[in-house]
C-alpha cells in the first residue's frame, strides 16, 4: 500500500513540475525593452546612455543568467552553428560567447537575487556605461550616437526574447520608447507580431516625458475604455463573474468527490490485504483433539470466574450500640494542663 501511495505522490509531483516549467519560461518571455537612451545631454557635456526593460507579466521574474548583447541575430546564430558549439546547451553557448566577446555580450550575473528578481509590471534600468564591474545593472558596452544601435535580449536557454534597433536619427537627450497612445499597443507585445509601436521622446511635454525606471503616464486606461465600449451595461462582466464562481464550486465538488472515491478505494485495499494476511493464521489453527482440549480449558476458566464467590442475600444489618467513642463527650472538651 505504501508503494502505491508513493507512486501517486511521485506522479503528482512530476505533473506539477511539468505544468510549472512552461509558466516559468513564459514569464521570462514577458521581459521586454521599453525605453532606451543612446546618449545623455547634460550641462556638463554628454553622458552614457541607458536601457530600460519592463516585466509585463503579473508575476515576479528572475532575470539572472539572461543575456544582453549588441551582436546581430545572424552573428549569434553563426556562433551557435560553430562545430565546437554543436550539441551544447543554449546557456553554455551564450556563456562562451560572453567570455569570448565580453564587450558585446553581457550575462546578468547570478547571486544578486534581491535586485535581479523583478516584480510584476515593473521597470528596471541597465546603465550602458561600459563598466560591468560597477555592479549588476551596468553593461560592458556603450551605445554610439549617430548610428543605428541594435540590442537584443536572450533567455537562459538561448531563445531570443526581444530585440530593437535604435535609429541613428536619435539625438542626445532623447529616448526611443514604446508608444503610449489611445488605440495603440501600450505594452510590449509578443516578439515579432509587429503590434508594438515605438516613438522618439524629447521630454518637453507630458506626452513625451522621459520616464527612466518609472511608469509611463497615461491619460486613461485603454482596457477599461474598451470594456466599457463593448459592455456598457455590465451584463457580460456579471455573467463572467458568476460563471467563474460556479465553475470554481464545480471544481471543488469534483476534487472532493475524487478524494472520497480514492480514500474508499484505498481503505478497501487495506481491508483486503488484512483479510489475506489473517487467512493463513486461521488455516494454521489446531484441529481435532487439541481443539477440544482448548475448548474445555476455556469453559473451566469461565466457570471458575463466574462462581468465584458465594451467593449473597444483598441485605445489610445494622446493630446499634449504646456507647461508642464517637459519642464520648470527654473527647470534645479541652484538656487544661496541670
Amino acid at each position: 500500500m505504501n508503494n502505491v501511495m508513493n507512486k501517486k505522490v511521485l506522479i503528482l509531483t512530476l505533473l506539477t513540475i511539468v505544468l510549472a516549467l512552461p509558466a516559468m519560461a513564459q514569464g521570462r518571455k514577458n521581459v521586454r525593452f521599453n525605453e532606451i537612451m543612446v546618449q545623455q545631454d547634460s550641462l556638463g557635456g554628454y553622458g552614457n546612455g541607458w536601457v530600460e526593460l519592463y516585466n509585463s507579466s503579473y508575476g515576479t521574474n528572475a532575470v539572472e543568467k539572461m543575456f544582453i548583447t549588441t551582436l546581430s541575430k545572424d552573428a549569434v546564430q553563426a556562433y551557435f552553428d560553430l562545430d565546437k558549439n554543436k550539441g551544447k546547451k543554449g546557456n553554455e553557448v551564450l556563456q562562451n560567447l560572453s567570455e569570448a566577446q565580453p564587450d558585446k555580450c553581457y550575462e546578468i550575473p547570478r547571486g544578486d537575487e534581491r535586485n535581479t528578481k523583478i516584480g510584476p509590471r515593473t521597470h528596471f534600468v541597465f546603465e550602458a556605461d561600459g563598466d560591468a564591474k560597477a555592479g549588476t545593472f551596468h553593461l560592458p558596452f556603450t551605445l554610439t550616437n549617430g548610428k543605428d544601435n541594435y540590442i537584443a535580449l536572450y533567455d537562459v536557454n538561448g531563445d531570443l526574447v526581444d530585440e530593437v534597433t535604435i535609429p541613428a536619427s536619435l539625438k542626445p537627450g532623447e529616448t526611443y520608447a514604446i508608444k503610449v497612445s489611445k488605440g495603440a499597443e501600450t505594452l510590449p507585445s509578443v516578439l515579432g507580431d509587429g503590434k508594438t509601436e515605438w516613438e522618439v521622446r524629447d521630454g518637453k511635454t507630458l506626452e513625451t516625458a522621459i520616464t527612466k525606471g518609472n511608469y509611463n503616464t497615461r491619460a486613461e486606461n485603454e482596457n477599461i475604455e474598451l470594456f466599457h465600449e463593448k459592455d456598457p451595461h455590465g451584463y457580460w462582466i456579471a455573467l463572467i463573474a458568476m460563471a467563474v464562481v460556479f465553475l470554481a464550486l464545480i471544481m471543488l465538488y469534483l476534487c472532493f468527490k475524487l478524494f472520497g472515491y480514492f480514500s474508499k478505494r484505498s481503505a478497501g485495499e487495506q481491508d483486503t490485504q488484512a483479510a489475506a494476511a489473517a487467512a493463513p493464521v486461521a488455516a494454521a489453527a489446531p484441529q481435532g483433539d487439541a481443539n477440544g482440549e482448548a475448548m474445555a480449558a476455556i469453559c473451566m476458566a469461565l466457570y471458575q470466574h463466574l462462581n468465584a464467590h458465594d451467593n449473597e442475600s444483598g441485605v445489610l444489618t445494622l446493630t446499634p450500640r449504646d456507647h461508642t467513642s464517637w459519642g464520648d463527650k470527654s473527647g470534645l472538651l479541652r484538656k487544661l494542663p496541670r
